[in-house]
């Protein structure tokens, strides 16, 4: 069997303290404690090796993974030679395609530029920067450890440690953010010239403490109207600036698309490894236990980690293909994705797909389903058709 670009994602659950707004399965580091890391990665190492023998004893090991893709949490509160441990026991278990993208998650003030160059030594070769903002404010306001000097001093290491696929994560929509605020950090990270900029609105988690001050009344968030222009302005400058707007939240000067993540996108097969990872694989998609004391455990009793697991069928599959496939600006391929799964489109969401048409979310060309301007604004309301 064909297996067409898989990837690998490693969660690393570890912070120097949860932020207010996040619901990723995370855990604050406690100082010093180097044996709980020192645990994790045993554990991670053999849960690499556990996977390596499913995948054979299935006869599911493809020729080649796409991307691998280190996320949390923090990875750069790893140690270098946890972060060294954790790549050489991936590239020897599973085969990487020659050049190969591979990632790590950094937070500014988390790594020193002696750790970014160790990480290109060892074949890193593109790095997500947790930027949020670069107004002080807003960071404070974020619960982010960082200031926004620390922003720029590690673009800069970055680029000293001889990284040149960087990428910034940023967020708009915050409380007391105006379009203006918005403005300025986009400019100045645009100043940057980083190749890859992901730009997210905040949403308000459940069981999130923004939550509760939400609840509370606390929590002054932007007007709509003032989201709204922020995204219209975000796309118009950035795309005047070079940048391909290529998902509903990324832009990518050209060639410099997130790989592993247009594998989610497209649906495409990923093993994740690590508490709380997620996998999808030949239609199954599978949870790791979040309890970090469960995790090492079971590990360390020679058993796979897995606490969740569902299969889907076809349609399932298609449907969630399609659902996924429409953040990218360039939507589906309604034969391609035919192809792929042998059922129609048409015979499934025929309605469906004619109503979001009608009302302008939604629109076809050569065979290609996507979002339009419109659809953009209100993509949630548009992919929760296909589920």
């Amino acid at each position: 069997m064909r297996i067409d670009r898989p990837g690998i994602y490693v969660h690393i659950p570890f912070c120097l303290r949860k932020c207010p707004y996040c619901d990723f399965v995370s855990y604050p580091l406690e100082p010093g404690d180097a044996g709980g890391l020192q645990a994790y990665v045993d554990a991670l190492v053999q849960e690499v090796s556990l996977r390596k023998d499913w995948l054979e004893a299935v006869e599911l090991m493809p020729e080649a993974f796409f991307s691998l893709y280190i996320g949390g949490g923090t990875p750069s509160l790893l140690e270098a030679n946890h972060i060294a441990r954790i790549l050489e026991s991936v590239i020897s278990c599973f085969p990487l395609k020659t050049g190969a993208e591979i990632t790590i998650e950094v937070n500014p003030g988390t790594s020193s530029l002696e750790e970014l160059r160790t990480w290109r030594r060892l074949g890193v070769n593109r790095l997500s920067i947790g930027a949020q903002s670069f107004d002080d404010t807003f960071l404070a306001r974020l619960g982010r450890i960082h200031t926004a000097r620390e922003v720029y001093q590690m673009v800069e290491w970055a680029r000293r440690a001889g990284f040149i696929n960087v990428s910034l994560d940023l967020m708009l929509g915050l409380p007391g953010q105006s379009l203006e605020n918005w403005q300025m950090t986009l400019t100045e990270a645009v100043g940057l010239r980083p190749r890859h900029l992901s730009c997210y609105e905040l949403t308000v988690e459940e069981s999130t403490p923004y939550c509760a001050l939400q609840a509370q009344g606390r929590l002054q968030l932007p007007p709509e109207d003032e989201v709204i222009a922020m995204l219209q302005w975000t796309h118009q400058y950035l795309t005047d600036s070079g940048y391909q707007h290529y998902e509903i939240s990324n832009y990518a000067l050209p060639g410099y698309e997130s790989r592993h993540n247009r594998i989610y996108w497209e649906n495409r097969w990923y093993i994740g490894l690590g508490a709380a990872a997620f996998s999808y694989w030949d239609g199954r998609r599978w949870g790791n236990t979040a309890g970090l004391e469960e995790y090492i455990r079971k590990l360390a009793a020679g058993i796979l980690p897995e606490a969740y697991s569902e299969r889907l069928d076809q349609k399932g599959q298609l449907g969630e293909t399609i659902m996924l496939g429409l953040r990218l600006r360039e939507g589906v391929s309604i034969p391609e994705l035919e192809a792929r799964f042998g059922l129609s489109v048409w015979e499934l969401w025929e309605e469906e797909i004619t109503g979001l048409m009608e009302t302008g979310l939604l629109e076809l060309s050569q065979g290609r389903l996507r979002l339009t301007e419109r659809g953009l604004l209100l993509a949630n309301q548009v992919q929760a058709a296909f589920l």
